[in-house]
């Protein structure tokens, strides 16, 4: 499971933000996690998915928790 998270967190990072959430919506779907159907636009949202829990404050946000969750980059090393 951490390699297919950190599969998916590589290739989310190099998408826009209308592609993460819609690959992000699709790999909760075959992967049983758990993502809001529908966030309002200013709400903390939850998603779960390969053992991975991440919040944001709106669903841009928490997607980009998830990436930097899954795939964390050494100390001292930014992307």
């Amino acid at each position: 499971m951490a390699n297919d998270a950190k599969t998916l967190a590589e290739a989310l990072a190099r998408r826009t933000a209308a592609e993460r959430r819609e690959t992000m919506a699709n790999a909760v779907i075959e992967g049983n996690g758990s993502y809001p159907i529908v966030a309002p636009l200013r709400s903390l949202v939850e998603i779960q998915l390969h053992g991975i829990t991440a919040t944001g404050w709106g669903e841009d946000q928490a997607i980009e928790n998830w990436i930097k969750a899954a795939d964390p980059q050494p100390a001292g090393v930014e992307a």
